[in-house]
């Protein structure tokens, strides 16, 4: 598929996809509009990058479906000028519309074929992106705190980092699963006098695989 049809197969997206299911961020939209999508996915996957689903990378990870990631997006709420961690960062779809989006962008990876695909593609889209290669669960304390902690995939908990980590007034989103049922994308922020460490707020249900290590252990509740 050539240039042009990409940008075709990216204007369809929008149109059919993200618009009329409640994606009503303008910037979200134009953005996406124009990241080349297929660039974060295998070369034998590129003429799949715009269909409704989400695409396998390698060990277990995959790249969100677009509406997934558009609704994810919305949800955090960013505000140009905040400071990100997107935890999970993969090939650096969602690092890169945070960027465009005229956010502080640290993108965590601990798969070290992931991180250099996203370090490429963000070299190329989202350049002041700043990459960090380590485990998920333990966050990026040298750029913290941060205005939002960004999940790019599901956790079955909140790991500790994120009360170090996350500024007063922060937010998370990301998907959360909780026993055998489906994931739930859910916004978690603190709230003075509520007996744990963060509110949530689920928002709906959606497929997702767990990020390497986000499992219960070691981890508050809430």
């Amino acid at each position: 598929m050539d240039a042009t049809l990409y940008a075709q197969a990216r204007n369809l997206m929008v149109d059919d996809q993200l618009r009329p299911s409640e994606i009503t961020d303008s910037r979200i939209l134009e953005i996406m509009r124009h990241l080349p999508r297929e660039h974060c996915v295998r070369p034998d996957l590129r003429n799949a990058a715009y269909a409704d689903t989400s695409l396998p990378l390698a060990q277990g990870r995959v790249l969100s479906q677009p509406l997934l990631t558009a609704r994810l997006v919305q949800a955090a709420e960013p505000v140009a000028g905040q400071r990100v961690l997107v935890v999970g960062a993969s090939t650096g779809y969602t690092a890169a519309l945070f960027a465009r989006l005229d956010l502080h962008v640290t993108a965590l990876e601990s798969n070290s074929g992931l991180a250099q695909i996203g370090q490429g593609f963000c070299q190329a889209q989202a350049p002041d992106v700043v990459w960090q290669q380590g485990a998920l669960t333990e966050g990026a304390a040298d750029s913290a705190p941060y205005d939002l902690i960004y999940f790019d995939g599901c956790i079955a908990t909140l790991p500790d980092f994120c009360d170090r980590q996350l500024s007063a007034k922060g937010r998370i989103v990301g998907l959360l699963q909780s026993g055998s049922s489906l994931p739930e994308a859910f916004s978690a922020v603190r709230e003075p006098g509520y007996s744990k460490p963060f509110r949530l707020t689920f928002l709906f249900e959606a497929q997702a695989l767990l990020l390497p290590g986000m499992v219960p252990e070691h981890a508050f509740s809430f």
